[in-house]
């Protein structure tokens, strides 16, 4: 008797299923160089209702900056997904791009005379298995890449307590 394999799992990253359960990620950011500027941890989770989806993360750098986010997180019947954080009111908008799922919102940056310019930027996740992912962020101004974050994301299963 021949046993028929199982179907490999699913490698669709979507945001509404990974981010609404607990986690936690390590990272690095670098220069345009490509040179390690800082590193990070972050955790997280989110919550879901009829409607619409919210997540809370927080992101602690060596550099002794802590960065929250508040996501109120949408989508619509074609996967496109439009989120907001409640705090900056930052919007982003996101759809899958095969099986990897992109995020593309603008980043204040630092400029002349202590006004913000608006750069873009574009966050990547790649699911690697059910449970994990990595995520790949670029900020650009003018074109020209001024910082990437590279971070790998685990869910925490809370009956293990993390």
């Amino acid at each position: 008797m021949t046993q028929t394999p199982s179907p490999e799992p699913s490698r669709l990253f979507r945001p509404d299923a990974f981010f609404l359960k607990p986690w936690r990620g390590w990272g690095v950011v670098r220069d345009a160089r490509g040179r390690t500027v800082d590193r990070f941890t972050a955790e997280g989770r989110g919550r879901a209702s009829s409607r619409s989806a919210a997540a809370e993360q927080v992101f602690t750098f060596e550099s002794g900056l802590v960065n929250t986010v508040e996501w109120d997180i949408l989508s619509d019947a074609d996967d496109h997904y439009y989120a907001r954080d409640l705090k900056s009111g930052l919007e982003a908008r996101g759809s899958a791009a095969g099986d990897d799922f992109c995020w593309s919102f603008p980043a204040p940056v630092p400029g002349p005379l202590g006004r913000f310019l608006k750069a873009k930027a574009t966050a990547r996740y790649t699911l690697a298995t059910p449970t994990t992912a990595f995520g790949f962020t670029e900020i650009r101004l003018f074109g020209r890449v001024l910082r990437t974050f590279v971070t790998f994301y685990e869910q925490i299963d809370p009956r293990r307590g993390a």
